[in-house]
């Protein structure tokens, strides 16, 4: 349901998928309020690129930031970021998809002081369901890294970015 709600909502949704390693913490309560403060971190980061765009006379609609997680109590979690990706420029803008995945580093670094290579394996997918032939097997790419996660996994929504 809640990648249906995202998939429908943007008729380009773009989802980064990545790891984060994480540092040590006392409990699950101090692992979830480290996660929500990243979140609060890249909706404060792409918020500033959004706004970039717009200064220089460029398309920057506004976006919702969806996310999903893995339950935060190991060495490792496995996320996943959804948002508009006409926000970011053109379907096929190399650039702002490695802006955001620089936004993604530097934001946990921001927030847990550690550094680049605690964020791994940074995959973008494109679901674009505008272009004829081009949606199902990014599609199904996704939700098959989706259920691939560790149960039970953790869904959140930050809010509209409208710079």
């Amino acid at each position: 349901m809640f990648l249906q709600q995202a998939v429908d909502h943007y008729p380009r949704l773009v989802a980064f998928s990545f790891t984060l390693t994480l540092p040590y913490r006392k409990s699950m309560t101090d692992y979830r309020a480290l996660i929500l403060r990243f979140h609060t971190e890249v909706w404060q980061q792409i918020g500033k690129y959004s706004w970039q765009r717009q200064q220089e006379r460029r398309s920057s609609p506004p976006t919702l930031l969806r996310w999903i997680w893995e339950a935060a109590s190991a060495p490792e979690c496995k996320m996943v970021l959804l948002l508009n990706l006409d926000t970011l420029g053109r379907v096929h803008d190399e650039s702002a998809q490695q802006g955001i995945s620089g936004m993604l580093i530097d934001a946990w670094i921001a927030v847990t002081g550690a550094n680049r290579k605690d964020v791994t394996n940074i995959t973008p997918v494109i679901l674009n369901r505008v272009a004829r032939g081009v949606f199902t097997t990014p599609f199904n790419q996704f939700t098959a890294q989706v259920k691939a996660m560790t149960v039970p996994v953790t869904l959140a929504r930050t809010s509209v970015i409208c710079a």
